[in-house]
């Protein structure tokens, strides 16, 4: 444990830390490519949503949040990315049996979408291909509920003609449900947008098993979720626990003749 410093010491180190992101930041930004650019651009919303994870700490109750078991896919924020780590955004498998309620943390394998470039009979360790199942399910949950919301928001617009005519007085209240409703579209034709990058096929990272705060999760926090109900096949987790077994045996495994590399990339967008 660190010494007690003084509120001048610690104002000291706050402005000096920011000095030295400023002209990270600064630099990136003024750089010719347009990658350094972007990714400027991407630290510069991880720090915002690092607060926000922060300031919410001292509120966060994992009993809030929905039961996980083994296989469920969710979305989780892993933050700023180093080299070749998974970073944004990202879909994700649970891999603890069942992960309790009053746990604060769940262990994940991150996924990432196939690329057109990529070999996927090719991987390397670390790697496996677990094929577009996790986009069959999404996109079928997807266009069920948007034509949920369709058909309520047509019987809502319907009503509220009537209700003029009757002049009952709830227009506000359904002119409220339709403006929710339009934002729940709004928030679906985004997600369908997003799970084109999985059409595919997803990879799963097993050389980036991680354990992350539920803090980070963005989808599904409850059972009304979008990714609720989400999970991998019983033949797609028996592929993953082959390929964890696998891993397990490499890295226990000491051969320093062993020259395979393992396939690296920089990813901070946000992916599959």
């Amino acid at each position: 444990m660190g010494r007690d410093q003084t509120p001048m010491e610690l104002i000291s180190h706050k402005e000096h830390a920011m000095k030295v992101l400023d002209s990270y930041i600064s630099d990136m930004i003024s750089s010719c490519d347009p990658n350094v650019r972007s990714k400027a651009d991407k630290l510069s919303f991880w720090l915002e949503d690092y607060v926000k994870f922060l300031s919410f700490e001292p509120q966060f109750k994992s009993t809030s949040y929905k039961k996980y078991k083994r296989g469920d896919i969710i979305k989780v924020h892993l933050g700023y990315n180093i080299g070749s780590e998974e970073g944004g955004l990202h879909y994700a498998a649970v891999l603890e049996n069942r992960n309790s309620i009053y746990s604060p943390t769940v262990t994940i394998l991150p996924l990432t979408s196939v690329k057109p470039h990529i070999d996927t009979s090719n991987l390397g360790r670390g790697r496996v291909n677990i094929g577009n199942e996790i986009f069959t399910s999404l996109r079928a949950k997807i266009a069920a509920q948007k034509q949920s919301a369709r058909d309520e928001l047509t019987e809502l617009r319907l009503l509220i003609d009537a209700s003029r005519e009757i002049g009952d007085g709830i227009e506000e209240k359904i002119d409220i449900r339709i403006r929710e409703l339009n934002g729940i579209i709004g928030q679906i034709e985004k997600e369908q947008r997003e799970i084109e990058k999985m059409k595919i096929g997803s990879i799963a990272l097993i050389n980036q098993i991680t354990t992350v705060s539920k803090i980070r999760i963005y989808d599904p926090k409850t059972n009304s979720g979008v990714l609720s109900g989400i999970r991998l096949s019983t033949i797609t987790l028996d592929l993953i626990n082959n390929a964890l077994a696998d891993w397990m045996i490499y890295l226990a495994t000491d051969d320093t003749s062993d020259s395979t590399c393992l396939d690296s990339h920089n990813s901070n967008d946000n992916d599959a």
